[in-house]
């Protein structure tokens, strides 16, 4: 057992693109990486990039995520919005449905705790 360590990517990350029917407005262009995880898989760090744009986005495991870059404003399907800007930190629940509007391209570091392992993305 040993600590596992990693850093913000300086390159390229993959394409992990959203779905075209959770697309609201405009053409987001999204990219991230499973950057590491527990061994049960239940547990997922990683990294996600999109460009401007609105989605939305339905969570089915508790997120944590931290802002590294950008801006974009969350609202709840309640009509609560919030706004994060580098350095917040968010924590979405299970069975939430969120609109995700990003006003600068975004960079964010994500924890996710599923119900069930996480294969890949």
């Amino acid at each position: 057992m040993s600590i596992q360590t990693v850093s913000i990517p300086r390159s390229p990350m993959p394409d992990m693109p959203l779905e075209a029917d959770q697309i609201i407005e405009g053409s987001p262009v999204s990219c991230g990486l499973i950057a590491m995880q527990a061994d049960d898989k239940i547990m997922t760090c990683g990294f996600w990039e999109c460009t401007e744009g609105k989605f939305e986005w339905n969570y089915s495991w508790d997120e944590m995520v931290h802002l590294l870059e950008g801006q974009v404003i969350i609202t709840e399907d309640s009509g609560e919005s919030r706004t994060l800007n580098p350095g917040d930190t968010a924590r979405f629940s299970p069975g939430m449905k969120t609109f995700w509007h990003i006003t600068k391209p975004i960079k964010k570091m994500f924890t996710i705790r599923s119900p069930q392992p996480i294969e890949s993305f």
